[in-house]
């Protein structure tokens, strides 16, 4: 089983996570305080970058994370820039021996007057080609 979840405050992650999903045939599904995963062999986790960091619900959420509920992680990300969600997604999980994918996704994400139309057509199609690559569909 594939399971897609994220945070996203301004919606560009879910666009990316909703591409991922539709692309894996399932339902993306938005982290909240009480969001735990079932067991997955492959979890999709994605979330932006807000002032360089990923939201605290999405930390909280792979802080709680344990071995037993996912096979492996891929992490999607949003954001201005170009710095990814990965490293500190990975620096949670990589201790609690949690297997994190060499290969992740990222998109630009529009912000204030930056980036406008990000995460596009193009960029979405390019998530659910990622999707379906890691998948092995």
């Amino acid at each position: 089983m594939n399971q897609v979840l994220y945070v996203s405050r301004k919606g560009n992650t879910k666009k990316v996570a909703d591409a991922i999903a539709q692309a894996l045939g399932v339902k993306a599904e938005e982290i909240g305080p009480q969001t735990t995963a079932a067991h997955a062999e492959l979890l999709f986790v994605g979330g932006a970058l807000y002032a360089g960091k990923i939201d605290s619900t999405l930390r909280e959420f792979c802080e709680k994370l344990t071995p037993g509920q996912v096979d492996k992680v891929i992490v999607f990300s949003t954001a201005m820039s170009g710095k990814t969600a990965g490293p500190e997604i990975k620096s949670i999980l990589k201790p609690k021996n949690i297997s994190v994918a060499d290969e992740a996704f990222h998109s630009k994400g529009a912000f204030l007057c930056f980036n406008r139309n990000r995460p596009g057509e193009k960029d979405l199609k390019k998530a659910g080609e990622f999707a379906k690559k890691i998948a092995g569909i």
